[in-house]
């Protein structure tokens, strides 16, 4: 293992003193930004996602309190915030992770915070100057960091690829003196140090291991269920190290209708103390207050309940959050819980009022969907997952989210229209929902499909809608009555990957996958209803599409083959005549997916945003390119995001260029060729 020094000049953040006055409230849009951004919308997404690429699950540690109880550290999709307690103010953006942080923690006397990412690094940072310290490489994906309580020793969760288990680092030396295989969900030092307890998902077990040998001591079971796949997700030693408190959670949320269970055990004896039986919502994170006398459990259903620490009975409920509760904190003092939520806030709750004392805000999630405002100084974007909208100011980067699709399943598609005023989600059924966003009410309901809906369209002019299945349907937004059915010649087996409407709307474009290794693009006459070209020549899936603002070339991007046996990796842009169907050329670069494409106003340049490759060389890919579209060659590479790029738009004046992550954030990208870095 490499352990590597940094200077301060190699930090990103830092050009703003670390304590900052209520004055700068705003100016966290501009902290820790990548060569060439100017702006970044939204602080990124907090526990959105509980998994890395070879964990099924991962930690529920992505924020905690200082020991004086002053800051609280939040692990994001970009970087880790450090929150003000007592004026409620952004205090710093701790950035130098490429992907999402995973875990932090503060040692025991509060001069360090440790982070850990999917990056395959943990990071360690001074809390007072917010500098970097020092890096620890070669893990696989960190879910997990925990300090001993003497801070002399940090618990590494990770998982790769061939193994996962738990390293033990000495942080002085920075070298690994245990390491401990066990497949790992969750774990927790003793008060004393000497105790390291761990979940599993494997097989379902709670263990006990001794921190200075390594060794296996004890293994606690009682969270197993063959039919619903319930395993310990959570572990926490009480204040007095004498209890251990354990809770279930189902492997997905389909098997909300069984039994979940949180358990107390006798530390010195294995033995049950306690079985705690939750019958409806499933059980996400526990947490012991300091003075060991409450349990907090969080949920999926958003709510937080309190419990005796002694007999296990409910005392309160925190009713506030209207999505899953990712993960909790108690303050020092235990007056003050802190919880995370995928609706996108922190709360701080009074636990003697239930009520909270302030709520954070900004930590939006996936850009699934993306477009510039019809006077052209918001930026409006929505997401799949919670059918919310926000409209960014570009100048200020305040965020004012007006819209929130009442829904109860996950949307499988989701298109905005140009304008923002009009939102069509489709969930995991065959009917698509069509909603107002100015008035936030449900226009229509669009039935007809009879296979669930894999893309979403609106014209460029918002008049009409295509949804795309294992057929494609045109629909009149007016009246939201079915306009035409568009026959399946070309798409016997397969379904309608991504579509997109020419600026005159006559024509429409759409990815298909036939099979497992035959993908093709059609190209419609949207008022005869007939397909006018078949485009072959991509081996992998087609992901994005894009007509030039003349209409005349439309340009398409994929991402992998499904056809593993032969290894294509194909990561291309192909353009295409849309008069004749014919091949224009190809664009190489991408060593990942091409998630998104968009044209300039002037038709000169392309721009196109990365996603996952599949573990390719250089991989994961969550670039931005521009390119040159006439000689087809790379102008610059746009470094900054730590998920996939999932929408690339250019302002009306082509000055300015807006990407969307699946990070939650938005960066704006200075165009004005001397500002933008070289390619690379």
């Amino acid at each position: 293992m490499k352990t590597t020094l940094f200077s301060l000049s190699t930090l990103l953040i830092l050009s703003v003193l670390f304590f900052l006055s209520s004055s700068f409230a705003q100016e966290y849009t501009q902290w820790g930004l990548p060569e060439g951004a100017k702006l970044r919308l939204g602080k990124g997404s907090v526990g959105a996602a509980q998994y890395s690429p070879y964990m099924r699950e991962g930690s529920m540690d992505n924020m905690q309190y200082s020991p004086d109880g002053t800051l609280l550290a939040v692990a994001s999709s970009i970087g880790v915030w450090l929150y003000d307690t007592e004026t409620y103010q952004e205090r710093a953006l701790l950035t130098g992770h490429t992907r999402l942080v995973s875990s932090v923690c503060f040692s025991t006397d509060g001069r360090i915070l440790a982070s850990g990412s999917w990056d395959e690094t943990v990071k360690l940072w001074d809390v007072a100057t917010g500098t970097l310290q020092r890096t620890f490489n070669s893990f696989g994906s960190v879910t997990g960091v925990h300090f001993s309580p003497d801070g002399r020793t940090l618990a590494v969760e990770s998982s790769s690829e061939d193994s996962w288990g738990i390293t033990l680092l000495d942080v002085i030396t920075g070298t690994p003196r245990t390491w401990l295989d066990s497949d790992v969900l969750s774990m927790d030092f003793s008060p004393d140090g000497q105790t390291l307890a761990n979940s599993s998902y494997v097989d379902d077990k709670v263990r006990l291991w001794d921190v200075a040998t390594g060794t296996l001591l004890r293994t606690f079971k009682g969270h197993t269920d063959t039919r619903s796949r319930v395993h310990a997700n959570s572990v926490r030693f009480s204040p007095d190290g004498e209890t251990l408190v354990s809770a279930s959670q189902t492997a997905t949320r389909r098997y909300r209708d069984k039994l979940y269970l949180i358990r107390l055990w006798d530390v010195a004896s294995g033995e049950p103390l306690k079985e705690i039986i939750v019958s409806t919502d499933t059980v996400s994170s526990v947490r012991w207050s300091a003075d060991g006398q409450t349990l907090a459990r969080g949920n999926l259903d958003g709510t937080i309940r309190l419990w005796d620490g002694a007999t296990g009975e409910p005392v309160k409920m925190l009713i506030a959050h209207t999505d899953a509760v990712t993960s909790m904190c108690w303050s020092p003092d235990g007056q003050t819980l802190a919880s995370a939520s995928q609706d996108g806030t922190i709360r701080l709750w009074d636990v003697e009022t239930c009520l909270p004392r302030h709520t954070f805000t900004g930590h939006t999630s996936r850009a699934s969907s993306m477009d510039w405002s019809s006077d052209k100084q918001m930026l409006v974007y929505s997401n799949y997952a919670d059918g919310k909208v926000w409209l960014w100011d570009v100048e200020t980067g305040i965020p004012r989210p007006t819209f929130h699709a009442r829904i109860d399943e996950e949307g499988r598609s989701l298109s905005l229209s140009a304008d923002g005023q009009m939102l069509a989600i489709a969930s995991d059924d065959t009917t698509i929902r069509l909603w107002d966003v100015a008035t936030d009410t449900l226009r229509y309901t669009l039935p007809g499909h009879t296979r669930y809906v894999s893309s979403l369209c609106f014209s460029t002019d918002a008049q009409m809608l295509a949804s795309g299945s294992w057929d494609i349907r045109l629909w009149d937004i007016a009246t939201g009555a079915s306009l035409k059915t568009l026959g399946r010649p070309i798409c016997h087996i397969g379904f309608v990957r991504s579509m997109a409407f020419s600026p005159d709307r006559q024509t429409l474009a759409s990815g298909h996958m036939l099979d497992s290794k035959d993908y093709v693009i059609g190209l419609w006459d949207v008022t005869r209803g007939i397909l006018r070209h078949t485009l072959t020549g991509h081996t992998g899936e087609i992901l994005s599409l894009c007509f030039s603002p003349d209409g005349q070339t439309l340009a398409s991007g994929n991402g992998l083959s499904l056809w593993t046996e032969l290894g294509i990796t194909e990561h291309t842009i192909q353009l295409w005549d849309v008069a004749t169907g014919e091949h224009q050329k190809t664009f190489t670069g991408h060593v990942g997916s091409v998630e998104s494409l968009c044209w300039s106003p002037d038709g000169q340049t392309l721009a196109s945003g990365g996603g996952h490759s599949g573990g390719e060389p250089g991989w994961p890919d969550y670039k931005v390119r521009v390119w040159d579209v006439a000689t087809g060659e790379l102008q610059r590479t746009l470094t900054g995001h730590t998920d996939e790029v999932l929408n690339v738009r250019f302002s009306a004046d082509g000055q300015t260029l807006a990407s969307g992550s699946a990070d939650g954030t938005v960066l704006l990208w200075d165009m004005v060729p001397e500002a933008l870095p070289q390619k690379k």
